[in-house]
């Protein structure tokens, strides 16, 4: 699990979120959103067994500000968090920290024309986002095919950014920006 550079994400239907990641062709996670908690609050389990691997757990009750802890459940290990980043309306960005807390990278939402339509038109058009290094430089993608249910593929350089962050990380930031 995690030995790849591309995975799939896809949203099933539901009256909440469910994600099912991909790493080729074969399904590694599931996960399952509550909707109406007050603090976000949801587990990503391997998809044959059921087990739980990774935890996600908001630090505080309002989004804009938290941070979403991914916690390895087996080993307990902190892999990092994604923390939205300064708000725009134009251009999300979050922040990708790594155990320690401090900024290992960044997502950032590519294509400003596309999300200002995607928020004022329809979450139809295909969202992009860039990841980055500390030093901004690219080390990945996330970009979402033309779908009624997310579906969208996460690239990644696992040498230079933990494929565990980025694309739980990724199922994050779908979440709770309910795309």
């Amino acid at each position: 699990m995690f030995d790849s550079s591309r995975y799939e994400v896809r949203q099933k239907v539901s009256i909440s979120n469910k994600y099912v990641v991909y790493e080729g062709d074969e399904p590694i996670l599931s996960a399952k959103q509550k909707k109406f908690k007050l603090k976000e609050d949801f587990r990503l389990n391997d998809h044959d067994s059921g087990e739980e691997r990774f935890r996600v757990k908001a630090d505080s009750v309002l989004d804009v500000s938290a941070a979403y802890d991914i916690v390895d459940s087996r080993t307990g290990e902190r892999v990092g968090a994604v923390k939205r980043g300064a708000f725009s309306f134009a251009k999300h960005t979050y922040q990708l920290l790594g155990p320690g807390g401090s900024v290992v990278g960044r997502i950032v939402e590519d294509n400003v024309p596309m999300a200002v339509a995607r928020r004022l038109l329809t979450t139809l058009i295909p969202f992009s986002y860039r990841i980055e290094d500390a030093t901004s430089e690219p080390v990945g993608a996330v970009s979402e095919q033309f779908s009624l249910r997310d579906k969208y593929t996460v690239d990644v350089d696992r040498e230079r950014i933990d494929p565990r962050l980025a694309v739980v990380g990724a199922v994050v930031i779908d979440a709770i920006e309910e795309n």
